[in-house]
């Protein structure tokens, strides 16, 4: 779950509250409801979070998530 920070603009949509904190929504499988299952590529990409603009594509928490081994060295 990604909380949202003040300048953050998203969809309406795909924003809950948590204790009264605005936080992107998760899937059931824990993926982020601004995920393309199909694409895995994010459908808000130009005006994601700035917790997602942060977040490193690739590091070892991102592989997790989506089930990928780390890359060969």
């Amino acid at each position: 779950m990604v909380e949202l920070r003040a300048g953050d603009v998203v969809e309406e949509k795909f924003v809950v509250e948590h204790d009264g904190v605005r936080c992107m929504d998760q899937r059931g499988n824990g993926a982020c409801v601004a995920l393309d299952a199909a694409t895995m590529l994010c459908t808000i990409y130009e005006s994601r979070p700035q917790t997602c603009r942060d977040f490193t594509r690739g590091e070892s928490l991102c592989r997790r998530i989506l089930g990928r081994p780390a890359p060969a060295v």
